[in-house]
């Protein structure tokens, strides 16, 4: 059997990318250790993500949290999640950071009738969150005058800054990564809140994995914190924990409570 790993979501600057590759290198290296001699290769970054998430020959990857409890659920295995050492999260939740140019508005209610700019449709961090922090004001169904698909987090932060945007919510991991690696990503813009918690983006394997390379998997994840110590440091990272499907539930919660609101599709 060939399996293929790559872990998509926090490569802020190369130097980071090639952190997360070398993190999935001590997890090849952990597997083989324990007697597996399958093919592993770490691969680039897949143009479509969902596709490769539900792949059967997916060994390792990590996704967003409302692609998981939505198309992806019955598809995939669950595995862990990290707990970074940054502020926004707490344990192994994290937050979006409600972002708008410096001289941009001052309170939710302010950016009535703006553009607001996400990552995807499917991201949790980027569209669900927002929906569910602006669902108490809109009106009609409606609150911002278009909503932009920016294709990234980091695109995002850039339509806010060359005036295209009046708000975007980020992954806050992706906002402290890239003011701790690349200030001038995040240069001009300012948080105005965050939004509420949920637990961080899991690592995900194929469903074809059997219970015991599952088990391989999980324990060679969860040391390494012993194994690739100054990895995670690199990275932020303090430590994974495993992690099932229903700690998701409040995912699915934030988007119950928009819709609950009258306000099911961010507009």
């Amino acid at each position: 059997m060939s399996w293929r790993l790559s872990l998509p979501m926090y490569n802020v600057t190369p130097a980071l990318a090639a952190a997360w590759e070398s993190l999935l290198q001590a997890v090849i290296d952990g597997l083989a250790r324990r007697g597996w001699t399958d093919t592993m290769t770490v691969v680039p970054q897949p143009d479509d993500l969902m596709a490769f998430w539900g792949a059967p020959d997916l060994l390792l990857s990590q996704t967003c949290g409302y692609p998981l409890v939505t198309t992806l659920r019955s598809g995939v295995r669950v595995l862990a999640v990290p707990e970074f050492d940054l502020p926004g999260c707490d344990g192994i939740d994290y937050r979006s950071v409600i972002l708008v140019p410096e001289q941009g508005a001052r309170s939710l209610q302010a950016l009535r009738g703006s553009v607001a700019a996400i990552n995807q449709p499917h991201s949790h961090s980027g569209m669900n969150a927002l929906r569910h922090l602006i669902a108490p004001f809109a009106q009609g169904g409606r609150f911002f005058s278009r909503v932009a698909v920016s294709g990234g987090h980091l695109a995002s932060i850039a339509m806010l800054q060359c005036g295209q945007a009046a708000v975007a919510a980020v992954d806050c991991i992706t906002y402290q990564l890239a003011l701790l690696h690349a200030p001038e990503q995040v240069a001009g813009v300012r948080v105005l809140q965050y939004s509420a918690p949920a637990p961080g983006l899991p690592l995900i394997a194929s469903i074809r994995l059997s219970d015991a390379q599952v088990r391989d998997l999980l324990a060679v994840t969860l040391a390494l914190p012993e194994t690739a110590a100054p990895v995670l440091q690199a990275l932020s990272v303090r430590r994974f924990r495993d992690i099932g499907l229903s700690d998701y539930d409040p995912v699915r919660e934030h988007a119950r409570v928009a819709a609950e609101q009258g306000y099911a599709e961010l507009g």
